[in-house]
């Protein structure tokens, strides 16, 4: 069933499942008894899974059957090659489901991340729960003197046909270690024709990934001349699960492979499913597992609500948001978000921004808004999940700030992160610095010396605040290795001055009014300070270390009258334009909407001097990034201009 892929737009109205009531009760002239008629109809469709041979595609029988039941939906199970190919057909509308593996949403050195459809896939945002876990299997013959993955390194190795998740996991695990994933002595062969060569002796190893055991591999004589080598990472990964695979699992299988890399299997579903009926599919599919274990597959028996939200905790899967507030155990908003752009405090560029907007979000998308302020971007974001905003501006790293807080239950959703899951954003804007301000007696020269200062977190439900936090983390410190404050940043600002504090961190477009306005204080003495010469301030910028994908820049002296030398490599943060899930848009409007904000000029007409920072080019090329966490009307837009 092929369509076009323009999603269904949420309609948040409770759906009882169920059958399609085309018959109504009638009488006829002879007053008879009426005869109430229920009629089931329905709607063919495709489940996209794996070979015929495979755990996907017996699996799916499960899903078939729950799709009928609540879906009123009648699946065909169409053999694909794999998870690439099956995302490809979500994209597509070749396939209407699929099950898929959850690297799917990391970047892997495949050429199919670089492309529209993958981002798409991942604005989709249509994965609905974690089935069960695929082990990394690297088989190899033991007369390849390969022992290790290094061992690898000009071997004939297959790494799975080309649309496979083996081939997809292949080239990620690799580029670990930073082998070339495409090297001419690898080859892309269907698992079974592979396995036989690595037993032949014709080919020396071959990746597989599956879950264990695999049939393929199980059948396997004793004697045969193979065995396992660990699939193990060279760093710490958050983006696998690290398992073990006994030695009682293959009968050619000597000793038990341990640390090795699993992924987890994704139920995913394409534009064309209702998504207000999803939570009685997925109650369907928990409430049934035990007899699709029976008739479908054993894996089944591995489904577990927990392992989903652990998962998504942890790793990086776009959930389907009814599926989140389905494991969080509530019900999705229904209520319009309330007529309001949330902006920051009076005189900062969030709010200029918000004004230079809000005449264009009338005219564009018929939305009349009023400006409300707020302390910044993680109120903002509370505000969104509240539906107190129609609209605000955010810092990028806000997005992950409630799922770094919220870690203390793994397999509980949290109200955190619901917040963070509240919301869908439109485009970025313009790129804010990160402000490091210490004391010049406090012995501070960069963000490594912060531990045992007092530093000023920034004010509670600021965006610095959520900076902050993450600078500590990226520069190996804790909370407790610190004495925190969270002053608002011009009270903090008089303090660092005094020596009262030892530094403070600030995010905002640079110059920042407070800082370049700021003197010595005529009510305390400061050593050296003296009133009308800012020059003489007591307080200096430093580096802030981040790691190497965060946006940097020099960051001049001529920013503030107190700072003496310029900053290399000075970190940024990018703000991004974001809606709440449930607010009601258009795609075409959005589009011109979107237009209309690049076409604005930093002049006498607007407010905010970062229009000329405003582009396509950024726009494109923060979704390549990560589109995840896109409006999929927008996903729409810098996908059509990535073409």
């Amino acid at each position: 069933m092929k369509k076009p892929f323009t999603i269904l737009r949420f309609s948040f109205i409770s759906v009882l499942t169920g059958t399609l009531i085309l018959g109504l009760p009638g009488c006829d002239d002879d007053d008879d008894d009426t005869v109430n008629e229920t009629v089931t109809t329905l709607k063919a469709g495709k489940i996209c899974t794996g070979p015929t041979t495979g755990t996907y595609y017996h699996y799916a029988g499960g899903v078939i059957e729950a799709a009928k039941e609540t879906l009123a939906l009648d699946l065909e199970n169409v053999s694909t090659v794999g998870s690439l190919e099956n995302a490809k057909a979500i994209v597509s509308g070749e396939c209407d489901m699929a099950i898929v593996q959850a690297d799917l949403y990391l970047p892997s050195g495949v050429d199919y991340h670089a492309t529209p459809e993958s981002k798409l896939f991942s604005a989709n945002k249509g994965s609905l729960a974690v089935l069960y876990p695929e082990m990394v299997h690297i088989l190899v013959n033991r007369d390849s003197g390969i022992t290790q993955v290094a061992d690898l390194a000009g071997k004939k190795v297959n790494m799975g046909e080309k649309d496979s998740g083996t081939y997809l996991t292949a080239h990620k695990f690799l580029n670990l270690y930073h082998q070339l994933a495409s090297a001419p002595e690898y080859v892309y062969e269907a698992p079974a024709e592979a396995v036989a060569k690595v037993v032949a002796g014709t080919l020396d190893a071959t990746f597989y990934v599956a879950g264990a055991p695999i049939s393929t591999l199980a059948n396997l004589p004793a004697d045969a001349n193979v065995t396992l080598i660990p699939a193990s990472t060279p760093v710490f990964n958050l983006d696998y699960t690290v398992s073990d695979i006994p030695a009682t699992t293959y009968p050619w299988l000597y000793r038990d492979i341990t640390n090795n890399i699993a992924v987890w299997s994704l139920l995913t579903i394409g534009p064309s499913i209702d998504r207000t009926k999803l939570r009685p599919f997925l109650e369907t599919l928990y409430a049934n597992k035990d007899s699709y274990t029976d008739k479908y597959h054993a894996k089944w028996a591995l489904l577990d609500k927990a392992d989903t939200i652990t998962t998504f905790k942890t790793k990086m899967i776009a959930l389907d948001r009814e599926a989140i507030y389905y494991f969080a155990g509530k019900s999705l908003p229904v209520a319009e978000p309330q007529p309001y752009f949330c902006s920051a405090s009076p005189t900062g560029t969030y709010t200029k921004v918000a004004k230079d907007l809000i005449p264009i979000v009338e005219s564009k998308l018929g939305l009349s808004l009023t400006e409300k302020h707020t302390v910044g971007s993680l109120e903002n974001m509370v505000k969104l999940y509240n539906g107190e905003c129609a609209m605000t501006i955010v810092q990028y790293d806000v997005l992950g700030y409630f799922s770094a807080i919220d870690r203390t239950y793994p397999t509980i959703f949290s109200e955190e992160l619901l917040i963070n899951n509240s919301s869908s954003s439109i485009m970025p804007l313009y790129l804010e610095d990160i402000h490091l301000v210490v004391n010049t007696n406090s012995g501070i020269e960069s963000s490594l010396d912060l531990g045992g200062k007092k530093v000023n977190m920034g004010e509670n439900m600021s965006g610095t605040l959520s900076t902050a936090t993450s600078m500590l983390l990226v520069n190996n410190l804790k909370i407790e290795d610190i004495t925190p404050f969270y002053d608002s940043n011009t009270i903090a600002l008089s303090k660092v001055i005094s020596g009262e504090y030892d530094a403070m961190f600030v995010t905002a477009k640079a110059p920042v009014s407070y800082l370049a306005a700021a003197d010595c204080p005529t009510d305390t003495d400061v050593e050296g300070c003296i009133a009308g010469d800012p020059s003489t301030l007591p307080i200096k910028m430093v580096f802030v270390q981040v790691p190497y994908f965060v946006p940097k820049t020099t960051f001049s002296a001529n920013h503030y009258p107190w700072q003496k030398v310029d900053i290399q490599n000075s970190p940024q943060m990018i703000s991004l334009l974001t809606v709440p899930f449930n607010l009601s848009l258009d795609s075409k409007r959005l589009a011109d909407f979107i237009n209309a904000v690049y076409d604005l000029k930093v002049g006498d007409t607007t407010l905010s001097p970062t229009w000329d920072e405003t582009s396509l080019e950024q726009g494109v090329a923060l979704f390549e990034l990560e589109s995840i966490g896109f409006h999929w009307f927008a996903a729409q837009y810098f996908a059509d201009k990535m073409k």
